[in-house]
Formats: C-alpha cells, structure tokens, sequence
C-alpha cells in the first residue's frame, strides 16, 4: 500500500491541495487579466495566443481541480503538463536576456518545472487509489 498511515494520507491531500492552488491561481490570473495575458504571450511569440492563453488557462484549472479531487487525476496531470512544457520554454526564455529580466523569467522557468514535476509524480500515482479523494479515474 502506498498511503500507508494518517499522516501519510494527509501530507498527500496537502500536496494536492498546494499543487492546486498554485496552478489554479496562476490560470485564473489569466483568465481574469486575458487581454494582459494575451499581449504577453503574443510579445514572447506564442502561437495563436489569442485562444491558446484562455483555453491553456481553463485546461490548467480542469487540471487542478481533477488532482484535488480525484477525479479522472491522470488526465488532469496531463493537462498541466502538456500546457506547461511547450510554453514554460516559450514564455520563460530567460536564457536570452540580461539582468532584471533573466532573473525574473529563470524564477518563472524553474517554477513551472517544479510544477511540472509534481504533475509528473501524479501521473505516476494515479493508478493507486488515492486516499482523501473521489477515487474516479481510468
């Protein structure tokens, strides 16, 4: 068994529920400053910003809640880390820029795979039952 105490089962609703908010809150800036969001992703070159940034960001809080909750987590897993590996490169090139500026997008950059990771460990345990959740998942 994998969760095989109290404590473990409780540090992983709280991993969830971390994950979550993290990813969830940063979607949900988008897609409450979309026209921002947009003119952002469109200066950095993203493809098609204009869809991709409101349907990312709804994909990032589908996500979110699916690993919260349980339900059908191995697809929400996948949804953040499909969004997030083409455009954490696109969005976060710190590698081409000075100062201020490379600071601010490396912070970005090694954020998103951080949470890219934790998408990935996810995956990984979302054919186990998860304790403290729905339980529906393929």
């Amino acid at each position: 068994m994998v969760f095989s105490s109290v404590l473990s089962e409780a540090a992983f609703l709280l991993a969830r529920a971390l994950f979550a908010l993290v990813v969830g809150y940063l979607a949900l800036g988008n897609i409450l400053d979309l026209e921002s969001s947009v003119g952002y992703a469109k200066s950095k070159g993203a493809p098609l910003a204009s869809v991709t940034v409101p349907l990312g960001s709804l994909g990032l809080i589908a996500g979110a809640i699916a690993v919260l909750v349980g339900v059908y987590p191995a697809v929400g897993a996948l949804a953040v880390i499909v969004f997030l590996v083409p455009i954490t490169g696109i969005m976060h090139d710190f590698w081409t820029l000075e100062g201020q500026d490379r600071q601010n997008e490396q912070i970005h950059f090694l954020k998103n795979v951080g949470l890219i990771g934790g998408a990935l460990v996810f995956l990984a345990l979302s054919s186990v039952v998860w304790p403290l959740a729905v339980g529906v998942g393929l």
